[in-house]
């Protein structure tokens, strides 16, 4: 009799898991903005930044780099960054969060460290050993993006060192259709 009850109960639980993971399910998964799912963040992101004057706007006299970004289900984000203004190995991917704020638009923020300072040798920005927090304001339109955002960067003590700012775009990075 007690293995009876035991089996009956067993089967009784999982019925019930399955049943409030079909109830949950239609409220869960990526955040979409238009219709069919179109403005959604999720995948991941070919983007072109270009470095700006925080007050007004315009281009500052610095080479615009690329990077991907990641948009994971759920909120989480992961960037490599492809910038000249760092060394080789001098800071490391990014890793943060997302969420989305009305229609096609998101916020985004994360951090990279930075491993090493510059040396005094190399011309450009003088990074500093420490944490590089980005901030960014997205809006998300099909496969493109656009964007705004700042990034300070803090010593090993938290000390904020500096402030840049920059605007780009993203193009969704496509499955180039190949064989599994």
């Amino acid at each position: 009799m007690n293995s009876k009850l035991r089996r009956t109960s067993s089967v009784v639980v999982v019925l019930i898991l399955v049943l409030a993971g079909a109830l949950v399910q239609p409220f869960g998964g990526n955040a979409t903005a238009g219709p069919n799912g179109e403005g959604t963040l999720p995948g991941t992101w070919r983007v072109q930044v270009t470095p700006i004057n925080c007050q007004t706007g315009a281009p500052l006299p610095i080479p615009s780099f690329s990077a991907l970004d990641s948009y994971a289900r759920g909120g989480t984000l992961t960037e490599v960054v492809n910038a000249a203004a760092f060394l080789p190995g001098q800071v490391t991917p990014g890793l943060g969060v997302w969420s989305h704020t009305q229609a096609n638009a998101y916020k985004a923020v994360w951090e990279a460290f930075i491993l090493f300072d510059t040396p005094p040798a190399v011309p450009g920005f003088p990074f500093k050993r420490g944490v590089q927090r980005l901030m960014r304001d997205i809006e998300v339109h099909g496969d493109q993006m656009t964007f705004n955002g700042s990034s300070q960067f803090f010593d090993t003590n938290g000390n904020v060192l500096a402030v840049a700012c920059a605007s780009g775009t993203g193009t969704r990075f496509e499955d180039v259709g190949g064989e599994d």
